[in-house]
């Protein structure tokens, strides 16, 4: 998939260069939205449980471009008895994108995703994304950190399937086999922590990159010498890297020459010989939540 332009889209028209606002305060995401927006992104990705949604959606008021030809992802959280959050029922689903409008100052928006299979409710939220859906609150609808079983569940219970998957994609975390089983289903794909593999990935006190930073030294310099050689930045190789497998990508950064930076990906191509030392750095280690004790793809519970 190396054919791609800036305007380039996936399946359910989603432009395949996000602006993700997690680890941002409400203030920042104000900013580095604003700033998104004028490099050029028109997807911006949310949660309720980055508690930034009203900086979020100030941005994208005040930025005076149409809100057809913006792209909006958000979340729900949806509990977890563990952390000794109670779990979302049904109803409470439904009310929670409805607060989550709110602050966002939106009347829908164009993707919903449950944020990680941890609660024994999850056919029950499912549920009421599908209801959603129709009501026309989000226009599409999907989930985030789902494995095989857990979306075999949504199937075998014969409810609509999610139409995105969004879960951790780099060289390191590559999940072939999720990868094929999305593909079969046509689920489309879409790499948060694209950046995860590098030293410099999330250095800030408490943003938690130091956990596991042993089991990615030696990928690194694989890293580094096919950055080298494409004359490109590591970033820019491993968000490249993505887009040729074929997902969508999120980028982010409060920095604003960083984040006109990270949309620069279409301006070269990764050759496959390149693309084959990259793929053999899979560990299907995921790093993103490590700092939380937790790999949300296999901590799903049983329903009861």
């Amino acid at each position: 998939m190396t054919d791609l332009k800036t305007t380039s889209r996936n399946g359910i028209n989603m432009p395949l260069v996000g602006f993700g606002t997690y680890q941002l305060s409400t203030e920042e995401a104000e900013t580095s939205v604003t700033e998104a927006l004028k490099a050029g992104y028109r997807h911006i990705d949310s949660a309720e449980g980055y508690k930034n949604e009203k900086g979020t959606g100030n941005a994208i008021k005040k930025s005076g471009i149409p809100r057809k030809e913006i792209f909006l992802t958000t979340k729900l959280f949806p509990g977890n008895t563990q952390w000794g959050v109670q779990e979302k029922t049904y109803e409470a689903t439904i009310e929670t994108l409805k607060n989550q409008l709110k602050e966002l100052q939106a009347n829908y928006v164009d993707l919903y995703l449950i944020h990680a299979p941890l609660a024994s409710l999850r056919l029950e939220q499912w549920k009421a994304l599908i209801e959603m859906k129709k009501q026309g609150l989000a226009k599409h609808i999907g989930v985030s950190n789902y494995n095989e079983e857990a979306i075999n569940e949504i199937l075998d219970a014969g409810l609509e399937k999610p139409e995105i998957n969004q879960i951790e994609f780099h060289p390191l975390c590559a999940r072939p086999e999720l990868a094929q089983f999305l593909n079969q289903h046509n689920i489309e794909p879409v790499a948060y922590s694209s950046l995860a593999p590098l030293s410099t990935w999330r250095t800030a006190e408490g943003q938690g990159g130091e956990v596991l930073a042993e089991k990615k030294q030696e990928e690194q310099s694989v890293i580094n010498e096919v950055a080298n050689d494409l004359n490109v930045s590591e970033a820019k190789l491993l968000y490249r890297w993505g887009l040729q497998k074929g997902y969508g990508i999120l980028t982010r950064s409060s920095k604003p020459e960083r984040i006109r930076q990270n949309i620069e990906v279409f301006d070269f191509s990764i050759p496959d010989n390149q693309m084959q030392r990259l793929n053999a750095l899979n560990k299907n280690q995921p790093f993103a939540w490590a700092a939380n004790g937790l790999n949300p793809m296999e901590s799903a519970p049983s329903l009861q």
